[in-house]
């Protein structure tokens, strides 16, 4: 049998996966219309989303860096 579905929801995905896994359901779609989110980074989902003037997008950058550096420093 087979169906056609909308993914509402990124978890619904790895739903999905654990099915194929087990067997229960198989992907017949092109290459790379449902297999690709499989190995996808997130970098490349998501990169230009913000849309951030210069400004806006330095102060992100900053405010990120800090927030590595506090993971790094040790806390006596």
């Amino acid at each position: 049998m087979t169906v056609n579905i909308e993914v509402i929801h990124d978890r619904a995905l790895n739903l999905l996966s654990q099915m194929e896994k087990l067997d229960l359901i198989r992907f017949n779609a092109p290459a790379g219309s449902v297999s690709g989110w499989k190995g996808e980074k997130l970098s490349e989902r998501f990169a230009g989303t913000l849309r951030l003037s210069d400004t806006a997008y330095e102060t992100f950058q900053k405010t990120l860096q800090e927030g590595r550096d506090e993971w790094v420093r040790d806390i006596c």
